[in-house]
């Protein structure tokens, strides 16, 4: 019965862009925007969500991740003359290997300090993207970044491409016994080290991995909306992020892909009462975390039972 639904929610994923058209033809290029941008928010939060959820340590730096990815594309791209797929590449190599660099010093840290740090990390990227003008252009923004693709359509099977890839991904180490050292990792660490299992190993996996998916979400975000900026890598994506893990369900696959759905497609049906838009939002978020501190996957599960 669940292969069913999961191929039936995979078929409907795939025809959205024809389902959008016979259902609301005048709105398709709004709603398959948002559709886009849902595909590229699930496997950031995905990727983030691998350090959150499955080893235990609150990373606030994916901003920088994702803006090393964002602008090792643009500028690949733009300057260097790189094709599509090799400035992804580039970008995905480039974030895992500065996420690889940074992890050795702030897995050096206790916890409180380790989240300290590297909202820190995060900053000093921001300040360096918005202050180095020769190469990020600063404020001025990177511009004219190609698109792979034109039709919105084909962006959106691009995105989901993506998102599958990253599903994989995460899949394959959050199972098994790959993921099972994880977990214990993130539940009791003394009790791992004294399994055999080494803590730092497993984190700086999970940080390096996240880290350069983000740099891929980063790249095809980049060429998507054909621009790039610093604000893009502020903290304020780190918010979205734990926004997005802990609405869904911090650690659990489908409640961060349910979670990305409704942060993102949610304050846009609100918009209809611009007004209150961001009060409703605001009371939903409060009340599913009073509910279910487990998020929406927790309060499935216990209805369920």
């Amino acid at each position: 019965m669940r292969v069913l639904v999961r191929v039936a929610v995979a078929g409907v994923a795939v025809a959205a862009p024809w389902i959008v058209a016979a259902i609301a033809p005048g709105q398709q290029r709004y709603i398959v925007h948002v559709l886009i941008f849902t595909a590229l928010f699930a496997a950031l939060a995905l990727s983030y969500d691998l350090i959150v959820g499955h080893v235990g340590a609150l990373s606030l730096a994916h901003p920088a991740f994702f803006g090393v990815g964002a602008y090792t594309a643009a500028i690949a791209s733009t300057r260097g003359g790189w094709p599509f797929l090799a400035d992804v590449a580039g970008a995905v190599a480039l974030a895992g290997l500065v996420a690889a660099l940074a992890g050795i010093p702030l897995f050096r840290l206790t916890e409180h300090a380790f989240a300290v740090g590297t909202l820190g990390f995060a900053l000093v990227a921001w300040i360096v993207a918005t202050n180095w003008v020769d190469v990020t252009r600063g404020p001025l923004c990177i511009t004219g970044i190609p698109k792979p693709v034109t039709t919105l359509p084909a962006w959106y099977w691009l995105a989901l491409t993506a998102l599958g890839l990253v599903l994989l991904l995460y899949r394959g180490m959050t199972t098994f016994r790959l993921g099972r050292a994880m977990h214990a990792v993130r539940d009791n660490e003394p009790l791992a080290a004294a399994a055999g299992i080494d803590p730092l190993r497993y984190r700086m996996l999970a940080f390096v991995v996240g880290g350069a998916l983000a740099g891929g979400v980063g790249a095809l975000y980049a060429h998507y909306l054909s621009v790039f900026c610093p604000e893009e890598m502020t903290v304020a994506l780190t918010v979205n992020m734990l926004v997005i893990v802990f609405l869904g369900g911090v650690g659990t696959l489908r409640g961060v892909l349910v979670g990305a759905v409704l942060f993102t497609a949610l304050p846009e049906i609100l918009r209809l009462a611009p007004t209150w838009r961001l009060v409703i939002y605001g009371l939903l978020l409060l009340v599913i975390v009073i509910r279910s501190p487990e998020g929406l996957s927790g309060l499935v599960r216990g209805r369920a039972r």
